[in-house]
């Protein structure tokens, strides 16, 4: 689930023309800039289009909140660090860490591991990235020079040591299997200020300006090994959806990744457009508050799941652009366990679960809920359905739709009785013991629901405690298992990723976990 986006960050630094009222124009002034931005869609004469400000324009919804690696958590800026900065790991294609800045890993004992770098990575100014730069990026967060969501996990090393230019030796308190998959925060340069303008990064790109709220400019890196396809890239942030689709039909947007409505994408399905779709990690679900009076009862659960028509919610909503879910891992995590419970679509079967469970239908119904959800329109509509789909077997749902603010808080607080979000991207499977395991109660860890279950509590400890596979994979099985049956997050799909681009683009695809570090394959498409 993304975090609630904080307050723009301002780089002033980085700007360049006017700003304030004189640069926002008057009233007249942006009337006349918006009739220019319809006029150029409808493709009517006398306001041509801007001149590019790169090889490669991608529209986005929002841009990054910090250009501190160490720092932005939302989607804006983890886009963006994809694209300048590399770190010790990397997901692979099963979204297990593997190795990028690192060359080697080896686990020497449970609590202390030894990280080889790669040789000839270099930073825009041409110096080497070496072991003391990893060391002095990780050092900044566990000692809180920045405050940095990092700190929790990375506060377990408990001492850092470069025996020579390329090793970094990192010494655990305790053992934590999970660590590779923390060390995915980009590498700053050593001394690299705290409170600093710039943070040079050592991927495909560097960053060339940032205009707050409008533009981020990129330039490749002349010293990556590996340079982008195109020399130029620039995110145009663009918050209306409805003016991101009208900028890609205008030509002043090439691409859109992820930030178009189902419909708008549907639209694209026509000449002169490509759309590209490939299987995505995000986790679409409902959370139940698990000590409510009546959801505390597992057969009421169950009947929910069984009373929802996913697959018409799924084509009809979102337009087929998602697979049912089953589980909180993805089927190209390598931890994800098939042939999980499923609980397909059975109104009749829903009604048995409600009339043994002690909830008969009467003329008002049986009983009543209330289902939290965002504003966003998407969002909107999967409530009426579900809202539908509950009411045709006797459950009446109040849908409260709120700003995201208001409802991300009451989320975090536990005050629901059932919710809809969507967790991004999980990649390690100790994601389960944050969300599921008994010590993480909301509103100071991630279990919402207050679920509770003592098994589940002894087997999270257990997956964290090996970073062997072989151990991990039946421990996480058996969780997976028990989640499926109990119903804590009751499973709705995993949305697509979804490319639209305009013709005369192309490039490889989104990863499952929707890194932009795939935009080094996209540019105009080379002539024969």
């Amino acid at each position: 689930m993304p975090e609630p986006d904080p307050p723009p960050l301002r780089y002033p630094h980085l700007h360049s023309g006017r700003s304030g009222p004189a640069a926002r124009g008057t009233p007249l002034r942006r009337l006349l800039g918006m009739a220019c931005i319809i006029i150029g869609v409808w493709g009517m004469p006398g306001c041509g289009p801007a001149p590019r400000k790169a090889d490669l324009v991608v529209g986005v919804e929002r841009g990054p909140s910090s250009l501190d690696p160490r720092v932005g958590s939302d989607q804006g800026s983890q886009r963006l660090y994809d694209l300048v900065h590399r770190s010790l790991f990397k997901p692979g294609p099963s979204l297990e860490a593997v190795p990028d800045l690192a060359r080697s890993v080896e686990i020497l004992t449970e609590k202390r591991y030894r990280i080889t770098l790669r040789r000839g990575v270099r930073y825009p100014d041409g110096r080497e990235v070496t072991a003391a730069d990893a060391a002095y990026t990780l050092h900044s967060i566990i000692r809180g020079d920045v405050v940095s969501y990092r700190r929790g996990d990375l506060e377990r090393i408990e001492r850092i040591e470069t025996p020579d230019k390329w090793t970094l030796d990192l010494h655990l308190e305790e053992s934590y299997a999970p660590l590779l998959d923390t060390l995915t925060v980009g590498i700053l340069p050593e001394g690299t200020p705290a409170d600093g303008s710039t943070f040079p990064g050592c991927g495909p790109y560097q960053i060339t300006r940032v205009i707050q709220d409008q533009w981020v400019l990129l330039r490749a890196n002349d010293s990556s090994p590996i340079p982008p396809k195109t020399s130029t890239l620039a995110f145009k942030i663009i918050p209306d959806a409805v003016v991101r689709s009208l900028e890609l039909r205008r030509g002043s947007v090439d691409m859109v990744v992820n930030d178009l409505p189902p419909d708008a994408v549907a639209y694209f399905r026509r000449p002169g457009y490509r759309v590209q779709r490939t299987n995505g990690a995000n986790y679409r679900y409902i959370g139940v508050r698990m000590n409510h009076p009546i959801l505390k009862c597992v057969e009421v659960r169950r009947a929910i799941a069984h009373a929802l028509d996913r697959e018409l919610i799924t084509r009809t909503v979102i337009r087929g652009f998602g697979r049912p879910a089953t589980s909180l891992l993805c089927p190209e995590n390598r931890y994800h366990r098939p042939g999980l419970a499923d609980y397909p679509f059975d109104p009749k079967r829903a009604e048995r679960l409600l009339d043994e469970a002690g909830f008969p239908r009467r003329p008002e119904g049986r009983f009543s809920l209330t289902y939290k959800t965002s504003s966003d329109k998407v969002s909107r509509q999967v409530a009426v359905a579900v809202q539908e789909n509950l009411g045709r077997v006797g459950i009446r749902l109040t849908i409260e739709s709120l700003e995201w603010g208001t409802f991300y808080g009451d989320v975090k607080r536990g005050d629901f009785d059932l919710f809809g979000l969507t967790w991004l991207g999980i990649r390690d499977p100790d994601a389960y013991r944050l969300r599921f395991s008994s010590s993480f109660f909301a509103p100071h860890g991630l279990n919402r629901g207050r679920y509770r279950n003592s098994e589940i509590d002894a087997l999270v400890r257990a997956g964290v405690a090996t970073a062997l596979f072989e151990e991990r994979r039946p421990i996480y099985d058996r969780v997976q298992e028990i989640l499926a049956e109990e119903l804590p997050y009751i499973p709705l799909w995993y949305p697509d990723n979804v490319i639209v681009a305009r013709e005369g683009f192309d490039g490889g695809p989104v990863p499952p976990d929707g890194n932009f570090g795939f935009l080094t394959t996209w540019g105009p498409e080379k002539t024969p």
